[in-house]
């Protein structure tokens, strides 16, 4: 279907992306996102101020988002900074986990915002700090979590969500499982899918109308899709519209990704409220870097273009 045409307060966007009708509304001050360093209670400390993410990516796995967040990361002069790794390895550069998963989130306040660099003396020296976690959209707490985090600076927010279809997303995460070895060698995907689709089909047995999601549902719909949930994006997506403004929400085709990266860059940066300048050049950059190779070839992830 065509892109609905964008009013001029809109920035223009590609092919690659499906913006909602308010989507990718401008931000004419932005600045860094920061907050006074605070307690696990809340209380606020001399210490310096740190940088929160403004850019938080909440989906999907299988979707091109370590790409995504390496070109980020990469091309932009600084200007995008991915944080420190936890006690969670390297993955954690780019996926904090700390919204969604349970035990992360008992960490704390303090915990997570020491993550984050501190914020530049410059307040005109713009950065932006991003969260690249494709699990997100799974968590049903997750934007509960950010709202209580975030309090009053949840309009700050600027969110990402890379959707694939979902058949298409699963056979590639096989896939991935399998090239770890061992034990998979030997497992087919039928083996893989058939007790997932097993349970699915028992919940639906029971109620037809049963949405599947979240996996927290009270017996008997417990768990009614593992694995499978994270194709289930439209009672994801009215989840997180009840916290997020739609123009907050930038959604992404991972084939529209693959086709035109270099436009994505350009208009995720657009989307963070990054100068327009930065942007280009940072389109113009990832141009010329291919797809298939940004995993291996990425500062982001502490390995120059060398590599």
């Amino acid at each position: 279907l065509p892109l609905p045409a964008l009013p001029p307060h809109i920035f223009p966007v590609t092919p690659a992306l499906l913006p909602s009708p308010c989507a990718l509304r401008a931000r004419p001050n932005a600045s860094t996102f920061c907050a006074p360093a605070s307690g696990l209670h809340g209380r606020t400390h001399s210490r310096p101020e740190r940088m929160l993410p403004a850019l938080i990516l909440i989906g999907s796995i299988k979707t091109g988002s370590s790409s995504l967040w390496s070109l980020l990361v990469d091309y932009t002069d600084g200007l995008v900074l991915s944080g420190s790794a936890t006690h969670k390895g390297e993955i954690s550069r780019k996926e904090k986990d700390f919204f969604g998963d349970p035990s992360q989130w008992r960490m704390g306040r303090a915990w997570y915002e020491r993550i984050w660099p501190r914020c530049p003396r410059d307040s005109s020296d713009i950065r932006i700090a991003i969260d690249a976690t494709p699990a997100y959209h799974v968590w049903y707490d997750a934007p509960l979590n950010m709202r209580t985090f975030f309090g009053d600076g949840l309009s700050q927010l600027r969110l990402i969500w890379m959707l694939r279809e979902p058949v298409d997303k699963f056979w590639s995460y096989f896939w991935e499982l399998k090239s770890y070895g061992g034990s998979w060698d030997s497992v087919t995907f039928d083996q893989f899918v058939a007790p997932k689709l097993a349970r699915t089909q028992a919940c639906l047995q029971k109620d037809a109308a049963s949405p599947l999601w979240p996996p927290s549902l009270p017996p008997p719909f417990k768990d009614c899709a593992p694995h499978l949930d994270h194709g289930l994006y439209h009672p994801q997506l009215k989840r997180w519209l009840q916290f997020f403004k739609p123009s907050q929400l930038l959604l992404i085709l991972f084939r529209g990704y693959t086709a035109q990266p270099a436009q994505v860059v350009r208009d995720v940066l657009m989307h963070a409220g990054a100068p327009s300048a930065i942007a280009e050049r940072a389109s113009a950059a990832a141009a010329l870097r291919p797809l298939r190779k940004s995993k291996l070839n990425s500062r982001a992830r502490g390995c120059a273009r060398s590599c």
